[in-house]
């Protein structure tokens, strides 16, 4: 079965290959990827052909810090209002494990750990879930580049990892742009990868978006399809129910909280347009549930949990009460 990480995972990559002189629409398309798949964040690619195309990319530039170089491109907005949800948190620790319960909806195979250490640090291990075990040192320089860049945003731009551990060798060239990144010590040929800091970090309260940011993440996202501005709140909205879908936690609560609003607020503009929570839920799960069927060849206990369903039967049994068939049976009249 394939899995799946979404398109915001290569954010600046099309800038980064051009500025080697290479073509990025030519590598994306010798590894499967649609150009325009990843100019939409929320749509998602093969993860096996992502990580194909960082470790080729990183060949045919004939950069060895290729995938660090992409990490440096991207920080909490890249993984949408997710990043804003874990910003809503009480404390650092509920916000990183906020992002490791979900972090599967950034990128199905990979997870990752949080240890508090006897020696007062935190490390954070990432782990690939694959069969054959196979290094992926661009897919580690990203990882902890890109986890990094959140944390600073939570914390601030002068915290900095006290290590960082790497699986992959020492690069042959680019050791000081290793050390201008991460200004910490780094281990390489490490038994894993992972990054460690001051487990009193674990307790600071995360720096919080403030809602005209929010607002300009929804439509930045929303609007990276479409080539006129969106300025509909209710398109807002949805977008934002659309990110929080899969966390299971997508209430008018946890909505409010990312938007910034209260829910009493949220529920007001939605009756003041004819419609309610409820209503506006139901309507973006049919519509997110067709348009993944159509894309995708997922399988449908993934999309259950993606749109937000504990379970497949329950979602069967709402796509039956929705289209009139199950969801197996649609799939079988697609796909066969």
């Amino acid at each position: 079965m394939a899995n799946y990480i979404r398109a915001a995972s290569l954010n600046g990559f099309e800038e980064l290959v051009r500025s080697y002189g290479m073509n990025p629409i030519e590598l994306l398309k010798k590894e499967g990827i649609l150009p325009s798949t990843i100019r939409e964040p929320n749509s998602f690619i093969d993860y096996d052909c992502y990580l194909s195309l960082l470790e080729n990319a990183a060949i045919r530039c004939n950069e060895e810090c290729f995938g660090l170089k992409l990490g440096t491109f991207q920080n909490i907005r890249t993984i949408g209002l997710i990043g804003i949800y874990m910003s809503r948190q009480n404390n650092i620790l509920d916000a990183l494990s906020s992002a490791q319960k979900y972090a599967y909806l950034h990128a199905e195979e990979l997870v990752f750990h949080v240890n508090q250490l006897p020696n007062k640090l935190c490390e954070l291990h990432f782990v690939r879930l694959n069969k054959d075990n196979k290094e992926m040192p661009q897919k580690s320089q990203l990882t902890i580049c890109l986890i990094l860049n959140i944390i600073q945003d939570l914390i601030g731009t002068t915290w900095h990892p006290e290590k960082i551990k790497l699986k992959q060798s020492p690069p042959l060239k680019s050791l000081k742009l290793f050390n201008k990144i991460f200004e910490c010590e780094i281990e390489f040929n490490s038994d894993r990868d992972a990054l460690y800091f001051p487990s009193d970090y674990l307790t600071h309260k995360p720096l919080m978006f403030n809602e005209n940011i929010v607002n300009q993440l929804i439509q930045q996202q929303l609007e990276s399809s479409s080539n006129k501005p969106i300025h509909d709140e209710n398109l807002l909205i949805e977008n934002a129910i659309k990110m929080l879908l899969a966390t299971g936690d997508c209430n008018v609560h946890n909505i409010s909280l990312c938007m910034g609003i209260h829910p009493k607020k949220l529920q007001r503009k939605l009756k003041e347009n004819g419609t309610n929570y409820r209503d506006v839920l139901e309507n973006i799960r049919k519509k997110e549930a067709i348009r993944i069927m159509n894309t995708t060849n997922i399988h449908l206990t993934d999309l259950a949990l993606q749109l937000g369903y504990s379970e497949l039967s329950i979602f069967s049994r709402c796509f039956k009460s929705w289209f009139g068939i199950s969801p197996t049976e649609w799939k079988k009249g697609r796909f066969n």
